[in-house]
């Protein structure tokens, strides 16, 4: 189990001089009344000068208390120490993402935020709003963080200015805004979601993402909401990389860099909605199931309360959001309706490209490879589809994670989905920053009906570099069949 996670408790912010095994357990409280985390886009000005005064009060402790638990830079230093590498598990670098603990972790993270920002305004109804990206109206950025005269103290300067105002957001963004139009834009993010949160999450191992222990270690494979839609909304609200932030080149600070997120008030806002994803594809049905692995449910964390109480957290009690005392104004999800309409086969002759024997190991991902990949059988049956997802199976994959870094994949050129990486900086920048992704999957159960390949023998994939694919290196590519 991760229990050795708790050895942060001493470090996270070197205020305690006991055991970490003495530190309590949490308990929920008792819900009386659930508070109600709104849509950031429909908001009225009531609360957002409640969220600026909240955000105000807790940047106030960092000056009348630096070593303050609760206050602005402690609590972003909280999501450094637990999302950077910053610190060590035994022999492991220590970090949530990549891994079965991301959507858990950043719960209780939010959960112990919003309870901090609603004590300092004497408002324990206070909930945390959330970006709505998932819904058209709610695409832009929320003009809450975008008032510096009216709302300053949700407002951060180093965010990108390109994607300030009327900027629609785009979903798959890496740098380079695509030329689109709005509407073209929106449409693109509602088919990306669905294929997303539907086509590729059709199982807890490929949502949640890989396994999480003391023998694995930390990033063994992300899960495909952490992949996308996560990781290109904070690189869209950070600053562009290289420019020049007066001491030093930007890295993409604050929302584009690990290390530097929780500095920006609207990092929790996005991450309150990718929390709402999470009781999404919890209702959406199928294979879908929460992980009862003890490993999982066991998994413990630690955080500072309200009251600056350092408390011990599981894994197993944010599997109700509700126990949690918190739940998301309703909001559509039109993504549902936005399903690849079956299509008659794209005629690709699978037999005139080399087939993966030929293709890998790849060192370098700097240019556009296609390749030919055998399936094990072709026209599997519903109950053979039912007992196990076929998937797209890269292994080994290795990329350095100081870098921005994405590449898609098409299956007979349909878009089946995409990898990523939010760049953090190590502690120690003379030590190897190349990570290896031992599996990267995608499932394409539903992709073969849809474009009409369920009887072919051969698949024609395609890998296209969109950024960073120099630091790009997979092993081999093949088609594996697993149960959910």
């Amino acid at each position: 189990m991760l229990k050795q996670i708790l050895l942060l408790a001493e470090i996270l912010i070197g205020l305690l001089d006991i055991d970490p095994k003495d530190i309590p357990y949490y308990k929920l409280p008792p819900v009386s009344k659930l508070r109600i985390r709104p849509a950031a886009h429909a908001v009225d000005e009531e609360y957002m000068v409640k969220f600026n005064l909240a955000i105000k009060r807790m940047k106030e402790l960092d000056v009348k208390d630096p070593s303050d638990p609760r206050g602005f830079s402690q609590q972003a230093n909280i999501h450094c120490a637990y999302c950077n590498g910053a610190y060590k598990v035994g022999d492991k670098e220590l970090q949530v993402h990549y891994s079965w603990l991301f959507f858990p972790y950043h719960r209780w993270y939010l959960y112990f935020y919003e309870r901090i920002l609603g004590s300092l305004i004497n408002d324990t109804s206070f909930a945390l709003p959330y970006w709505n990206w998932d819904h058209p109206k709610g695409m832009r950025f929320p003009p809450m963080f975008d008032q510096p005269n009216v709302y300053p103290d949700l407002y951060n300067p180093r965010r990108n200015n390109d994607h300030r105002g009327q900027a629609i957001l785009d979903l798959v963004h890496f740098g380079d805004d695509v030329k689109a139009t709005d509407l073209q834009r929106m449409c693109n993010n509602m088919v990306l979601l669905y294929r997303q949160m539907v086509t590729n999450s059709p199982c807890s191992q490929l949502f949640y993402g890989k396994p999480y222990t003391v023998e694995t270690g930390p990033k063994p494979g992300q899960g495909v909401v952490e992949n996308i839609p996560h990781t290109p909304v904070h690189i869209w609200v950070g600053t562009v990389v290289g420019l020049d932030l007066g001491n030093k080149k930007s890295d993409g600070e604050d929302m584009g860099n690990f290390y530097t997120s929780g500095l920006d008030p609207a990092f929790y806002c996005h991450h309150a909605n990718v929390d709402r994803m999470w009781t999404i594809w919890q209702t959406i049905g199928g294979k879908r199931k929460d992980i009862d692995d003890p490993d999982f449910l066991n998994a413990e964390l630690f955080f500072y309360d309200e009251n600056k109480k350092p408390y011990r957290v599981k894994v197993r009690d944010t599997l109700n959001h509700k126990k949690m005392g918190f739940d998301y104004l309703h909001m559509p999800t039109p993504w549902r309706n936005y399903k690849l309409v079956k299509k008659s086969k794209t005629k690709l002759n699978a037999r005139l490209l080399p087939p993966t024997t030929k293709i890998f190991p790849i060192a370098k991902l700097d240019k556009v490879i296609s390749f030919s990949v055998q399936r094990l059988t072709s026209g599997r049956t519903q109950q053979e589809k039912d007992a196990k997802e076929e998937m797209l199976t890269f292994k080994n994959l290795r990329y350095d994670v100081r870098k921005q870094m994405r590449f898609d994949v098409f299956i007979n050129a349909e878009f089946s989905g995409s990898y990523t990486n939010l760049p953090h900086i190590q502690r120690n920048q003379s030590e190897p920053h190349i990570t290896t992704i031992k599996n990267f999957q995608l499932a394409i159960n539903e992709l073969l009906e849809e474009i009409g390949l369920e009887d072919e023998y051969n698949l024609v994939v395609t890998l296209v570099p969109k950024i960073g694919g120099e630091f790009v290196s997979i092993e081999s590519a093949e088609i594996t069949y697993e149960a959910c």
